[in-house]
C-alpha cells in the first residue's frame, strides 16, 4: 500500500482531465471514532467540505448503517445514499429494498433474541436493528467480559447458515445480515454504471465490509484504506479520520483550480 500524501502528484495527474465519483464510507471514514454508534455524526467541517465538492463531482456515501440514519446524519441533497452495505439505497429521489427471505427474516428474530440475551448478561453492549441487518457492537464491554463475549458470538455464528444468514466480526463488531450477493462492491459498480460509467473514481473505506468494494474497484480507479493494512485490496492508505478530511480538502482545492481553468 501506498502513503496517499506521498503520491498526490500520481494522483493528481489522474483526476486533472477527467470526470469522476467520489465514493465514500461513514463511520471512521466521514466521521470519527465513538464508542457509542448512535452518536456519530458528520463534522461540521466535513461537511462543508462535501458540499463544496458537490459542486464539481458526484458523491456517494455507501453504509453498514440504515438508509434513513446515513441520510439523516449526512443531511446533504444530491448525494447518493446506500445503506445496509447496498441492500437500500436512494439515487434521483428513488429508494430502492432489497427483500430478504422469510428464511432470513424469522432467523434475525432469533439472533436479536439471542442479542438481547448477550445485552443483558454483559454490561457495555449496543444492539443496532436495521431491519435487514442486526449489529452487535461490544467495543464497551469490559476486557475481563470480552473474551467469553466472544466465545457466546461464536457460538450464535454456527446457527446462521441454516437461516442463510451471515456473521461478520470486525472494529468491535458482530454483525449479521443476508447471504445475499449485494455488498460494498456490487452497489458501488451499480452506481458507476447509472453514472455512465465515469473514467476515474475514488473509494474511501475503512473496514472489513470495505473490502468487497476494493476488490471489485482495483482496476477502476483510487482504492484507499483509512488505516493501514498490508493485506487490504486497497492501492492506497491514509492514517486516520482526520487525514480524510485534509485529503478531501486537498480534492476540493485541486477541482476548484481545475474547473475554473475550464471556464
Amino acid at each position: 500500500m501506498e502513503y496517499v500524501f506521498k503520491k498526490l502528484p500520481t494522483i493528481k495527474a489522474q483526476l486533472q482531465k477527467s470526470r469522476f465519483v467520489l465514493l465514500l464510507d461513514f463511520d471512521l471514514t466521514l466521521s470519527p471514532l465513538v464508542k457509542n454508534p448512535a452518536k456519530a455524526i458528520l463534522p461540521k467541517d466535513t461537511k462543508i467540505i462535501l458540499k463544496g465538492l458537490l459542486r464539481h463531482i458526484l458523491i456517494a456515501v455507501i453504509s453498514g448503517r440504515k438508509l434513513e440514519g446515513i441520510k439523516r446524519r449526512v443531511n446533504i441533497p444530491g448525494i447518493i445514499y446506500a445503506g445496509n452495505h447496498g441492500l437500500e439505497y436512494e439515487m434521483n429521489g428513488v429508494i430502492k429494498n432489497t427483500l430478504i427471505s422469510n428464511t432470513s427474516h424469522a432467523g434475525l428474530k432469533v439472533v436479536k433474541g439471542k442479542f438481547l440475551k448477550l445485552k443483558r448478561k454483559y454490561n457495555g453492549i449496543f444492539i443496532e436493528d436495521k431491519k435487514t441487518i442486526l449489529a452487535l457492537h461490544y467495543r464497551s464491554v469490559t476486557s475481563k467480559d470480552k473474551p467469553l463475549l466472544l466465545k457466546n458470538l461464536k457460538e450464535i455464528n454456527v446457527l446462521l447458515g441454516k437461516y442463510r444468514l451471515l456473521g461478520v466480526l470486525y472494529k468491535k463488531t458482530f454483525e449479521v445480515r443476508p447471504t445475499s450477493k449485494k455488498d460494498k462492491g456490487t452497489i458501488s459498480l451499480f452506481i458507476i454504471k447509472k453514472m455512465h460509467d465515469p473514467k476515474n473514481l475514488i473509494y474511501i473505506g475503512d473496514g472489513r465490509t470495505d473490502e468487497d468494494a476494493f476488490v471489485a474497484l482495483e482496476r477502476n480507479g483510487i482504492t484507499i484504506r483509512v488505516g493501514k493494512n498490508n493485506k487490504s485490496k486497497a492501492k492506497w492508505y491514509l492514517r486516520n479520520q482526520k487525514e480524510v478530511n485534509k485529503f478531501l480538502r486537498w480534492l476540493l482545492n485541486l477541482l476548484n483550480h481545475r474547473d475554473k481553468s475550464f471556464r
